[in-house]
């Protein structure tokens, strides 16, 4: 029978991993993210807009010596399997390294059966319930990390070099971060330019009750002066 390759993130899941998967299966670990988006493309950022398809197009590579050994030990070990399960993490970065490595390894045209599992604690019971239960990758966390990554480098490279010439020794600027100081300065802009106009509104009083502000063609009146109104 032939063995079951199952591929986690971490090492230290492995022996755990092993034991409670059971000796049908292999545990390799994939050390975290094996690829990143390239150094070509839009602004040599990897990845290519398409404006008038409202596209994002990404070209990954290897991320390192280290990552392309992991290929290719797991590429040996697939030539003798007929079924692969990924196990990464059930987070969004897991499912996008899951996507990266059925994508690097080619698993969707090698007609062995692939299978998407995940748990959030590595006991008997959890394990042995995912692989009782596995599942598709989920593209919409996939898109979501892709969208992450493009915005990372769109961000990071393109206003990390202003940061550097302040010489207060900041070395990046975050996607986040970045977008929320743009809201505020904006803000702060709105504020400082803002010129104070006095205005009187026009209310009828009756016995009881204060009735509304007075509108003429569904629109509210306002006076600059008290004379005027």
């Amino acid at each position: 029978m032939s063995q079951i390759i199952l591929i986690c993130e971490s090492l230290g899941k492995v022996k755990k991993l092993q034991e409670y998967a059971g000796s049908n299966y292999t545990v390799i670990p994939s050390y975290g993210h094996i690829r990143e988006l390239a150094k070509t493309g839009t602004q040599s950022l990897g990845f290519n807009l398409d404006a008038q398809k409202k596209r994002v197009s990404c070209n990954y590579i290897t991320r390192n010596s280290n990552s392309k050994k992991v290929l290719n030990k797991l590429l040996d070990a697939i030539k003798n399997s007929n079924q692969v399960v990924l196990a990464t993490d059930e987070d969004r970065e897991g499912e996008f390294i899951s996507w990266h490595l059925w994508d690097a390894l080619n698993l969707g045209n090698r007609g062995i059966k692939v299978m998407r599992v995940t748990f959030n604690e590595i006991t008997q019971k959890a394990v042995q319930n995912a692989l009782a239960n596995p599942r598709q990758i989920d593209m919409n966390l996939v898109n979501a990390a892709k969208a992450r990554s493009c915005l990372d480098k769109l961000v990071g490279f393109s206003l990390s070099p202003l940061l550097w010439q302040t010489g207060t020794g900041a070395k990046s600027a975050g996607r986040c971060q970045s977008a929320a100081l743009h809201l505020l300065a904006e803000r702060e802009k709105a504020v400082q330019s803002f010129q104070p106009e006095d205005y009187w509104l026009v209310r009828s009083h009756y016995t009881e009750n204060l009735v509304g502000v007075v509108h003429l063609n569904n629109k509210e009146l306002r006076f600059s002066s008290e004379e005027e109104a």
